[in-house]
Order: C-alpha cells, then structure tokens, then sequence
C-alpha cells in the first residue's frame, strides 16, 4: 500500500498519523512524497492560481494512474468539484480549526502600521475588520511558504505578526515554542474543513474500504456541514469564505454553525445558528440560501 503526500514537513507529519492508524490495523504502507503545482509556484498568492486544487490535483492523477493507492491531504485544500473515481475515504478527528496569530503584539495591542502576513484573502479581511473596529490601520502583505519559513520571516522582522492554522503549528509542535494567540472570537470564523486531515482513494477500492475502520463520524458530520454550505454560497482561495461547525458542547444532537463572508474590507457577512443533528444537511442548505445579502455580496 502506497501514500502519496505532498513533501513538506507538516504534511509528511499528517501522512504519518494516517500510517499509523492503518500500522494498528496490520498493514504496513510505504509513504511516497511529490511536488504539487502550489508547491513549485511560490511567487504568487494563492488566489492568484490560474486553478483551484493547486495542492491536490498531482496526486488525483497519481492514484488514477494506479501509482499512488491512497493520498492524504489537509482538507481545506480539497476542491468540492472532484473526479468522480475517487472519494475520500476517511478524516481523522478534527484538530484545531482555529488560526492563530504568530506576534509580537496582542490583537488588542495592535499598533498603528504594523504589517501582518497571510497570503489568505478570508484572513486579510478577517483581520481588518478585527482593526477597523478597533480604530487601528495595518498592512497586510502576502506571504508564501511553509509553517517553518513563515515563522523564520517573521522572526527576521519582515512581519510584525503572521497568521497560521493552529493545527499546523500544533502538528509540528512548534506551538510549545512559539507565544501565539488564538483566532477564535468573531469576526474569525475558520476556513472550511480547516484542522482534518482527509484520505482519499479511488472509489471502490480494496484501500477505500479498508480506510472505514480509520474514518472519524463526528469529524466528517462537520465537514459535510461546513461542505454543504460552500457548495450554495461558492468559495475558494479567490472568495473570502469562512465555515465552521462544531458539536454543542455538552450536546451530541446540535451542531453549531457559523459563516463568514466578504468580498471587501467594508462588505462582509457574519451569521450563526444551531444545527439538529438528524436534518442538519437540509437546515445548513436552507441556512446558506438564506443569509442576508449574500447574494448582493457575491
């Protein structure tokens, strides 16, 4: 059994707990590592791509040419329109969907002219909606690169701050060295499927069916939501799109929704509700087709 991964370190570290589980069940598959499109174009944003799926799609043609049997990706990167031979077989249970700021001052501390990196629109936005109504101007300058090579920049003092998803800094554990805080008030509502680690195999696979003993129920429930929801209102690197469900806490039979979306530093959306468990496919469609001014936004 071969898994394909992208060859940064964060990812190799995901494809290892994917190893892992499969190890537990008695297989002992080989890791093979390749290059993605996003990889290689590192001069530009990433809603600058001349495609979605930049990080995805070299493996998508590794396991249709039978090369690869499995490939193992952060699920935000997944585009919702795929080749219909293949699926994804199981998530892992959610980490952190959270970002978080890498800085050297507080979001309530922010000074004017600081410059803060992301090469996410939903995350510029984000953050200067944060400012504005804190009466606060900074930059925000595109920035490229792994997890490593961001927080080396910023330590050269390129960047005042940087933002990262907390589940990579927490995989690479370099959360335990690095003083951050955690993106988790309005208006940051997370990238959708941000925290899963996805695997995705060829449809009716040996692999595919094995992988069902791997497969997280309550993690994939909330990406299904946060999926569904993209699929009425559109998205993408180009679109800042932010989705996050997570079970009620306390409560297995409710799963809170929230939606962000903004198409400039003054437009933008921010709407939540809670979701019943049985019908929570339906309530988030009707939810998405509802939300004020998304239309007139989008």
């Amino acid at each position: 059994m071969i898994i394909g991964t992208r060859g940064s370190k964060l990812a190799i570290l995901q494809t290892e707990k994917v190893r892992k589980r499969l190890k537990e069940l008695g297989y002992e598959p080989l890791i093979k590592a390749v290059r993605s499109l996003g990889d290689v174009m590192t001069d530009r944003g990433l809603y600058e791509m001349p495609e979605k799926g930049v990080f995805v799609k070299k493996l998508d043609m590794l396991l249709l040419q039978g090369k690869i049997d499995l490939a193992v990706h952060s699920m935000k990167d997944i585009p919702l329109e795929r080749d219909e031979r293949l699926e994804t077989s199981a998530v892992l249970p959610r980490d952190s969907p959270y970002d978080a700021l890498v800085s050297k001052y507080r979001l309530d501390e922010m000074p004017e002219g600081a410059v803060i990196g992301t090469s996410s629109v939903r995350r510029k936005f984000q953050f200067l909606n944060c400012m504005d109504s804190r009466g606060v101007e900074v930059t925000i300058k595109d920035i490229r690169g792994n997890v490593d090579t961001r927080i080396k920049k910023f330590r050269r003092g390129e960047y005042d701050g940087v933002i990262l998803a907390e589940a990579g800094l927490k995989r690479l554990n370099a959360a335990a060295d690095i003083d951050y805080e955690r993106l988790d008030c309005d208006p940051f509502v997370p990238s959708p499927n941000q925290g899963i680690i996805a695997v995705v195999t060829r449809k009716g696979s040996e692999e595919s069916e094995i992988l069902k003993a791997v497969d997280d129920p309550k993690t994939r429930m909330e990406a299904e939501v946060e999926n569904e929801v993209l699929e009425v209102i559109g998205g993408g690197c180009s679109l800042p799109v932010g989705v996050h469900a997570h079970h009620t806490k306390g409560s297995e039979d409710k799963i809170e929704l929230a939606v962000y979306i903004s198409v400039s530093r003054e437009r933008h959306v921010l709407e939540k509700m809670v979701l019943s468990k049985d019908k929570r496919l339906e309530e988030a469609r009707d939810f998405a087709e509802r939300l004020p001014r998304w239309k007139e936004i989008k």
